[in-house]
């Protein structure tokens, strides 16, 4: 069948959207804002410009999309790479793969991705090589690929080394993939260096640490768990939040009101979702800072499925912010005081009777399809690290 007719100048725009859309499915994947709907809609536009690109001949493709593997920008790295190996050309995968070998930093995280979100038969070969052969960086995104087409050996020797890598990035993409790798094998799990990772001085190790913990189904680890987001660690007193029990409501809690900023607070009391932090929100809503108040309105919002906002102006400036600042501030949504009072009043008897709550749904319990497509992807996934942290099914967490 002959190829579909196509007009050049419109390739620079799919290639310029697909990386506009990326960038936004990348951030929807964890993102509380975003159902599973939406990120399945993100899926759908990027499979359109996708398809845009595909109707040019194979030579011409790779000619315009050729530099783009070098591009600094991860999404425009990420849109040129993916493109070409869904061409199916062996000429535009070995140009993928040959610029795989030579990145590194943000392009190399878009290759990744492409590698990670393309078929894997034409690249595996490529990728074990490079996880047995190449700098630590580049090994550690070819085991990053491996890992999330679960080709992977959790055995891997070098995947062992990677993980204790000095390079905190490169350290904590290797606990990602190991993550991954993991799922599945069963008992015994491979011997894991988790102290090194949970008491990293890097925050991005640590949080992969945890998440390996969480996915592993370590639960024997949360008094280490416990006993540093005592000791102040944000990204533990984050996963104790996400992870604990009736037992630890007080000291989350607790943590949430010596945190700085507000907007922090707040946050931390959304995710961990019990129904004491509304009494703190709703306080936090009248008596604080323009970006406290209207962290607390959202957060309000994000535990309870009802809507508080009230009036939508600018955030109070400092009194020293330049002219450019003071022209572009956003229109936001301060929270409806009143109308979360009288929320809180009116529901208050049956939040109480929950310990998470998620968008007005108590999360104690399985929720049916219909429920669950209403929450947002970060609860999701919070959903599933309880899970798999107690032994139950889940799915793996994701990779790109």
């Amino acid at each position: 069948m002959p190829r579909a007719r196509y007009i050049p100048e419109l390739l620079q725009i799919h290639a310029e959207d697909l990386a506009f859309v990326w960038g936004q499915r990348r951030r929807a994947l964890n993102s509380a804002e975003h159902t599973q709907r939406d990120y399945a809609e993100l899926g759908e536009r990027l499979e359109a410009h996708v398809q845009g690109l595909l109707c040019a001949p194979h030579e011409a493709l790779l000619e315009k999309l050729g530099p783009g593997l070098q591009a600094d920008d991860a999404d425009d790295s990420f849109a040129a790479a993916y493109a070409l190996l869904r061409s199916g050309a062996a000429a535009a995968t070995d140009a993928v793969v040959v610029a795989f070998s030579r990145a590194a930093g943000t392009t190399l995280q878009g290759l990744r991705e492409a590698l990670c979100s393309a078929a894997p038969e034409p690249v595996a070969n490529a990728m074990r090589a490079a996880l047995q052969h190449a700098k630590p960086t580049t090994a550690t995104a070819a085991a990053a690929v491996l890992a999330h087409h679960r080709l992977l050996p959790c055995t891997s020797v070098r995947l062992a080394r990677l993980l204790e890598e000095a390079d905190a990035s490169t350290s904590a993409l290797a606990w990602r993939a190991a993550t991954l790798a993991d799922r599945g094998v069963g008992d015994p799990l491979p011997a894991r260096p988790y102290w090194l990772a949970l008491s990293h001085a890097d925050a991005a190790v640590r949080e992969a640490g945890w998440a390996a913990v969480a996915w592993a189904g370590q639960d024997a680890v949360r008094p280490t768990l416990r006993k540093f987001a005592a000791d102040g660690d944000a990204v533990a007193l984050r996963w104790l939040a996400t992870l604990g029990s009736a037992h630890d409501v007080p000291a989350v809690q607790g943590a949430a009101l010596a945190l700085d900023p507000g907007a922090a607070r707040c946050a931390l009391l959304a995710r961990h979702g019990h129904p004491s932090g509304l009494h703190t929100l709703l306080q936090w809503m009248q008596g604080s800072d323009d970006e406290t108040a209207v962290a607390a309105g959202q957060a309000f919002e994000l535990i309870t499925g009802i809507d508080v906002r009230g009036q939508r102006r600018e955030v109070a400036l400092a009194p020293d912010a330049d002219e450019f600042a003071r022209a572009m501030a956003p229109l936001v949504w301060f929270p409806d005081v009143d109308k979360a009072r009288a929320a809180l009043q009116h529901h208050q008897g049956a939040w109480a009777t929950g310990l998470r709550w998620r968008r007005g749904l108590c999360l104690d319990h399985e929720l049916s399809t219909e429920a669950a497509s209403r929450l947002d992807m970060q609860a999701r996934w919070d959903i599933a690290a309880r899970s798999a942290l107690a032994g139950g099914a889940a799915p793996s967490p994701p990779m790109a």
